[in-house]
C-alpha cells in the first residue's frame, strides 16, 4: 500500500519530527523587520520557535527589528521525497516564508527578511551571517493607517501561539490554499506605497487561493447546465449566424463559465466570511462609505478591474488619498477626466486599505471557521 504524503505546512512536520526526536538538530536564526512595535517573547513548543525584539529604536528607515530562531529536525536521507506527487504540498520559501506569511496575516503588519545566521561561533566553527536584499519604501501614514500607524496593541506573547495552533488543526488538504492565500496576502502589504494597483491584483488572488473550493448555488451559475441548442430555436438566425455563434460558445462556453464561476466564488466567498467587518453607523457623508448591501457591487467592480489590469493591461480607477479621510471607504469624487478619457464614478474602486481588510477579516474568519471543523 502506497505511503500518503503529509500536505500539511512544513513549520508543522518539523516540529513534529522534533517531538519524537531532536538529536542532531539545529537551529537557524533570521534576523526580521517591521514598522510596528511587537513586544513580548514567542516561545512556540519549548522554544522550537522563539521570536522577539531584537533592537529597541527603529533604524534610519523606520524599521524595527526582531530576531526569530527555528529548530530544524535532522535532514533526512535522501533529502527528497521520491514518494512526491502532483498534488503534494509545496512552498517556495519554506519554513520562514509560511511563519513571516502567518505573522502577517496575524498581526496584519509586514515583516522583512534582513538577514540569516547559520552555525555557531566556536574555536572550530563560524557563525555564518547571508544578508537578504529587499524593497522597501517608507511613506505617509495616510495611505493605509492600519499597518503604517503604530497605534494598535501588537505582542508575540498574545494570540500568536493560539492561532499557530489553529491553523494545526485545519485538515491538510486545505494547507496548499492557506499558505497560497497568506503568501498573497502579506505580498500585498508589502506593495503599501510601491504599487497601489498590485494590492489589489494581490488581495483578489489571496481571496480566489481560497474560494476556488467554495460551491455555488444553482441560481449563481445558470449558465453551468445550459443547453445553448434549444436556445438557438428561440432566436432568429440565419444558417450562416447560427453556425458561427455556435463555434464560437464551443470555444468559449467552458473558460466563460470558468470566469464567472470565479468571480462568483470571490463575492459569495467575502459576503460569507467578513462578518464583522461593517459595524453601522450613522454616516453624514454616506457617499464616501460602502455599506454591506453594496458590498457585492463593490467587489465586482474590483474583480473586474483587475482582470482588465491583467488581460487588456487598463489601468485602475484609484480612490485618491485626503487629509482628513482616514475613516473614508472610498473618496468623494464623481468621476475624472484625464487626457482624452471620461472615467465614471461607477469605475472607482475602494482605498486599498478598505479592501485589505475586509480581506483579512473573511481570511481569519474562514480560518477560525476550518478549525472548528476539524476539531469536531
Amino acid at each position: 500500500m502506497a505511503t500518503k504524503n503529509d500536505n500539511r505546512m512544513a513549520w508543522i512536520r518539523n516540529i513534529e519530527k522534533l517531538q519524537k526526536s531532536d538529536k542532531d538538530s539545529y537551529f537557524i536564526e533570521h534576523e526580521i523587520a517591521t514598522e510596528c512595535h511587537v513586544p513580548g517573547v514567542l516561545d512556540y513548543d519549548n522554544g522550537k520557535i522563539l521570536c522577539g525584539g531584537l533592537t529597541l529604536e527603529k533604524n534610519k528607515d523606520g524599521l524595527r527589528h526582531y530576531l526569530i530562531r527555528i529548530q530544524h529536525a535532522k535532514l533526512e536521507e535522501p533529502y527528497y521525497n521520491d514518494k512526491a506527487d502532483k498534488k503534494g504540498y509545496y512552498f517556495r520559501d519554506g519554513i520562514l516564508g509560511e511563519l513571516l506569511s502567518l505573522f502577517s496575516l496575524f498581526f496584519q503588519c509586514r515583516f522583512y527578511l534582513v538577514a540569516s545566521y547559520s552555525g555557531e561561533l566556536t574555536n572550530h566553527g563560524l557563525k555564518i551571517k547571508t544578508d537578504n536584499k529587499f524593497i522597501y519604501k517608507s511613506c505617509n501614514s495616510l495611505i493605509h493607517p492600519q499597518i503604517l500607524k503604530d497605534n494598535r496593541k501588537r505582542n508575540f506573547a498574545i494570540g500568536l501561539a493560539d492561532f499557530l495552533n489553529s491553523i494545526k488543526k485545519i485538515s491538510s488538504e486545505k494547507h496548499q490554499a492557506i499558505i497560497l492565500s497568506s503568501y498573497h496576502y502579506a505580498k500585498a502589504l508589502k506593495e503599501v506605497g510601491i504599487d497601489q494597483e498590485m494590492i489589489f491584483i494581490r488581495l483578489v488572488s489571496s481571496v480566489e487561493a481560497l474560494s476556488k473550493s467554495m460551491a455555488l448555488k444553482k441560481k449563481d451559475n445558470p449558465l453551468n447546465d445550459c443547453d445553448f441548442k434549444k436556445l438557438f430555436d428561440k432566436v432568429n438566425l440565419s444558417e450562416g449566424e447560427s453556425k458561427q455563434l455556435r463555434e464560437i460558445l464551443k470555444v468559449n462556453k467552458q473558460n466563460l463559465i470558468k470566469i464567472e464561476k470565479s468571480k462568483l466564488k470571490f463575492i459569495r466567498f467575502i459576503e460569507k466570511y467578513s462578518t464583522g467587518c461593517f459595524k453601522g453607523g450613522n454616516w453624514k457623508a454616506k457617499h464616501v462609505k460602502i455599506s454591506k448591501k453594496d458590498l457585492p457591487k463593490t467587489l465586482k467592480k474590483i474583480y473586474d478591474a483587475r482582470s482588465e489590469y491583467l488581460h487588456n493591461g487598463e489601468a485602475m480607477y484609484l480612490s485618491q488619498i485626503l487629509h482628513g479621510g482616514e475613516m473614508w471607504d472610498t473618496d468623494p469624487s464623481l468621476g475624472m477626466i484625464v487626457d482624452n478619457r471620461k472615467v465614471p464614478a461607477s469605475k472607482k474602486l475602494p482605498y486599498g486599505y478598505w479592501f485589505e481588510n475586509i480581506v483579512r477579516c473573511s481570511l481569519l474568519n474562514y480560518l477560525e471557521e476550518q478549525a472548528k471543523l476539524k476539531s469536531k
